[in-house]
């Protein structure tokens, strides 16, 4: 406590921690004068804690109108669909809509969210050069894998060694093809019975002519001009740094119509496939007047882990994409003619990729316990080149590699955060004996499962607040510190929309009584 006119209230946590309550929000009643039984079930909606009827939701600088000394709920609409279990009335109040502590705007301290984040595949890559594979020697590669699914699956870290033993010159034959070096040594490395389960084939996707292209013509154009640039679907250069192995397309222009690009298949030539594309990017003519692009659709790609790049004496270099099975020359089809003389005056490189492939163990929601083990760990996957004598740092081979991205509030931590929540509202959830099952369907704890996709992604809502005890024992000024959090499907657009309302109208109510506050963005918890 201070003196005079800057006195101020301090108030300590008497715990470091806060006590935590989750909610779920489908939806996000905006309306006022709607009372809290009339709640939909996972509807969530701020609460007058003067007459329990929803507020407004204007978004914007709008204050709800919440009256001077009064309190404000979170209240949302109760999941299950039975009053009482087995019509028994002391078991009774399961359908009451869930409430958060009253929460006063003067002690609301923070207020932040979390950014949708799915996971993403490790990813590696190997290259080798066209003299990195003279005839009688044999090349080496190692593959490593490494993280929580190798540990959690073997016990123990994995790895293999995969070599090019089975391939033969032809007389004369000075450098093998290292396309065809790539094919056999993935081939075998993914075939090894301990890399298998978490390692598969990269899809590095190339253009295809034609099909699949939807041609934006432009105009100001001229046969022969050509086209480098490609950006994604949000309109962003696409770079290798945002799109690992990314090669850009080629494509030319061959005929025209009064200075506009004629129509597909006849208009255009991709000289140079490219790889690293996907559906919906957008592969730009820049050198017109006015630019002209290609969209990507599915039927415009091929799919395959090999990229193969040639470069003339002239230095115009060239980029085809094959599956492993196709640079070894085993596909049904569109197999790789590989080079006898890749170092000559056409030089002949090859970069194959991988990602990670494990999928763990999951369980439906009839035998759901909440102790299984659900992954967050992308698989680590590390390849190298090795010489004759095992050396990885030799002269040939590029290895690069991008780890993979855990992904962030996964369906498997929502419902175990509901969960506990709904048990400490003494809220039963049975699991472990062999009539669990059943016992939860008795007990509407199938209903919270129902709430939950577990596959999906969440973004997560934080609200936190404090409830001061005016009148400790212990002579000390403290409070106790709730945080709530609110779940939000990340494909949920229009939910989140609704949802960041009431945030919104939190942090106008609290800065209308002096507490200065934002929402804070992609904060962290």
């Amino acid at each position: 406590m201070g003196n005079g006119p800057h006195t101020k209230l301090i108030i300590m946590a008497y715990f470091n921690n806060a006590f935590n309550k989750t909610f779920i929000a489908d939806s996000t009643l905006a309306t006022a004068n709607t009372a809290t039984g009339a709640l939909a079930a996972g509807q969530l909606a701020l609460v007058d804690g003067s007459d329990w009827e929803s507020v407004a939701l204007a978004g914007g600088a709008a204050v709800p109108a919440i009256a001077a000394g009064d309190l404000a709920y979170v209240v949302q609409g109760s999941f299950y669909t039975k009053d009482t279990i087995g019509n028994n009335p002391g078991h009774g109040g399961y359908k009451e809509s869930v409430k958060s502590k009253g929460i006063n705007p003067r002690y609301i301290t923070r207020l932040w969210e979390t950014n949708c984040t799915v996971a993403s595949q490790a990813t590696a890559q190997l290259c080798l050069a066209s003299d990195c594979a003279p005839c009688g020697k044999t090349q080496f590669m190692r593959i490593d894998v490494k993280g929580s699914p190798a540990l959690r699956f073997l016990n123990h870290n994995a790895y293999a060694i995969a070599d090019s033993a089975n391939v033969c010159c032809i007389d004369g034959q000075e450098y093998i093809d290292p396309a065809l070096i790539m094919g056999n040594m993935m081939d075998m490395a993914l075939m090894d019975p301990l890399i298998k389960p978490f390692v598969a084939e990269g899809d590095v996707n190339g253009l295809l002519e034609g099909a699949g292209l939807t041609l934006s013509g432009g105009t100001g154009y001229a046969v022969g001009l050509s086209a480098t640039t490609a950006v994604d679907i949000n309109g962003t250069a696409i770079t290798a740094v945002t799109r690992p192995g990314f090669v850009n397309a080629q494509v030319s222009v061959l005929a025209v119509a009064g200075g506009v690009i004629a129509a597909l298949p006849g208009g255009l030539d991709i000289s140079q496939a490219g790889s690293g594309y996907k559906v919906g990017d957008v592969v730009t003519l820049s050198a017109g007047n006015a630019d002209a692009t290609l969209t990507v659709a599915a039927a415009g790609l091929t799919a395959g882990g090999v990229v193969v790049t040639s470069t003339t004496a002239a230095g115009v270099v060239t980029n085809a994409v094959y599956s492993i099975a196709q640079a070894k020359g085993t596909a049904a089809s569109g197999n790789y003619v590989p080079s006898t003389d890749p170092n000559g005056s056409v030089k002949i490189s090859a970069c194959t990729s991988v990602v990670g492939a494990y999928v763990d163990t999951v369980f439906g929601n009839c035998s759901f316990d909440t102790r299984d083990h659900f992954n967050a760990e992308p698989v680590e996957i590390i390849l190298s080149s090795l010489d004759e004598t095992g050396d990885p740092c030799n002269d040939c081979g590029v290895a690069t590699r991008t780890p993979g991205s855990m992904q962030q509030t996964q369906g498997e931590e929502v419902i175990r955060d509901l969960i506990m929540s709904e048990r400490y509202r003494q809220s039963p959830y049975n699991q472990g004996n062999a009539s669990s099952a059943r016992i939860r369907e008795i007990e509407m704890s199938d209903e919270l499962l129902a709430a939950v996709d577990r596959s999906a992604t969440y973004k997560a809502y934080y609200i936190q607040h404090s409830v001061p005890r005016f009148n400790n024992p212990t002579g000390v000024f403290d409070n106790d510190q709730y945080v709530y959090k609110v779940y939000v499907k990340c494909s949920d657009t229009a939910a989140q929309t609704a949802y960041e309302l009431l945030m919104t109208g939190l942090a106008n109510w609290a800065s209308d009584n002096g507490n200065k506050l934002v929402v804070e963005q992609n904060a962290v918890w």
